[in-house]
């Protein structure tokens, strides 16, 4: 038996990405295991933002109506184990450890046999059937890590429901430089005569590309009506939808938008997962995921959000225009360089009362002075830090009514439990 610190090592030596894409390596590997994704029931879920969210909204739901629920969701903020949840509840260090020795022995069968080695998200997708599979789990939520088509969750076979929420532009060196490319790539999780709910503010262009795959393979397409009466506020939002009313602790529009993909995907599995509009309310308010406009304190309110495409960004910014508490907060920014950084800048800056730049421990980060320079023409008042506990300490200095920390996730966590040390 291996050490829960033991395990991580072995999971995140793994490269992130192989020069071979496909889904020889995971199906291999599962072979291996004995194919513990056969005969799960499982939500799919794809798309470029969003896809976290409906995935905590659906395995919320269900578990308010009393099912044992599966949710694979990535990537983590706090803790690793977050990518494994049953009701909620983590993985234990023990169970992580022992399965990863099960996937570690597999590997080395394969590799004796002249296969490449696997990926980490391949590594990380068998501990998550396996996990699933031994724990028995009544339906599983499986949230695509990126793309759809060669990522390694898509060794599935038929799942209940293939969901596509909104689709940008992101990871355009993987799936292509258009929208088209990008709709392309994860309209394959569609598979034949298997329904598809799709988010209903995508692009027009990527709506054909859905539609089109869906005809090809006869899967019928559901996408969600316009809410009513809808009411943003720092603890949350609410909206009237096909005459009910719901209420969400996830706070911006695109989460209202968000919730009716969850919605119309929950309405096409209820003959065989049964629940009560009660259980659904229940459900949407109480579901909760880190780093998504998360709420970490009040007076001050600190904010933290992970959003890093043009999307994600705009999003953050339209929140920040219509909740009170979001208004001229002091900003801790950090990106990478092969993120928009420039445009996120300066959305961001032009609404800050202070903008802190830092950088996050990744070679592909921008510095915190071009960073800080940058903003520089957007704001009066900027500082480059050289570490996440002086931002948190000028942010503390500096606040008025609120802090937010965006930019990327690999800044959240980290700064998220500087900030937690101060307030």
């Amino acid at each position: 038996m291996i050490s829960y610190e033991q395990a991580l090592n072995y999971i995140h030596a793994r490269k992130a990405h192989s020069a071979k894409p496909g889904l020889h390596r995971i199906a291999a590997l599962l072979e291996q295991l004995g194919n513990p994704q056969k005969g799960l029931p499982f939500l799919h879920i794809a798309g470029t933002n969003g896809k976290g969210s409906t995935a905590t909204m659906l395995a919320s739901v269900l578990q308010a109506a009393g099912y044992k629920v599966g949710c694979f969701t990535s990537p983590f903020i706090y803790d690793f184990r977050e990518r494994f949840a049953i009701n909620g509840r983590l993985i234990s260090e023990e169970q992580l450890a022992r399965l990863a020795v099960q996937v570690q022995a597999a590997e080395q069968t394969l590799t004796r046999e002249g296969m490449e080695p696997l990926t980490e998200f391949e590594v990380v997708t068998a501990i998550g059937f396996l996990y699933f599979k031994e724990e028995n789990c009544d339906i599983t939520v499986l949230e695509v890590g990126l793309g759809g088509r060669f990522d390694a969750t898509n060794i599935i076979d038929q799942p209940l429901l293939s969901v596509l929420c909104s689709i940008s532009l992101d990871h355009t060196e993987f799936l292509g430089d258009t929208i088209e490319q990008i709709a392309f790539e994860k309209a394959g999780i569609i598979k034949k005569n298997c329904p598809v709910v799709l988010y209903n503010r995508n692009p027009a262009d990527a709506i054909d590309v859905i539609r089109a795959q869906c005809i090809a393979k006869n899967a019928p397409l559901t996408m969600g009506e316009q809410p009513k009466e809808i009411s943003l506020h720092e603890d949350g939002s609410t909206f009237l939808y096909k005459g009910t009313s719901y209420s969400l602790s996830l706070r911006g529009e695109h989460q209202i938008y968000n919730a009716i993909t969850a919605i119309e995907a929950l309405y096409q599995i209820r003959n065989q997962f049964p629940f009560t509009e009660e259980q659904l309310q229940k459900g949407l308010q109480q579901a909760h995921i880190p780093a998504r406009l998360e709420c970490i304190h009040s007076e001050p309110f600190i904010f933290i959000d992970g959003g890093h495409n043009r999307e994600g960004i705009d999003a953050l910014v339209k929140a920040m225009d219509t909740i009170d508490a979001l208004k001229e907060p002091v900003v801790i920014f950090g990106m990478m360089r092969d993120k928009p950084y420039q445009y996120a800048v300066q959305k961001l800056a032009m609404r800050a009362k202070a903008f802190l730049a830092v950088q996050p421990p990744l070679p592909r980060a921008m510095t915190a002075f071009d960073l800080k320079n940058m903003a520089d023409l957007f704001c009066d008042d900027c500082t480059a830090c050289d570490s996440y506990s002086q931002a948190a300490k000028l942010a503390k200095e500096k606040c008025n009514r609120s802090i937010l920390v965006a930019g990327s996730l690999y800044l959240t966590g980290d700064m998220a439990k500087e900030l937690k040390k101060l307030f």
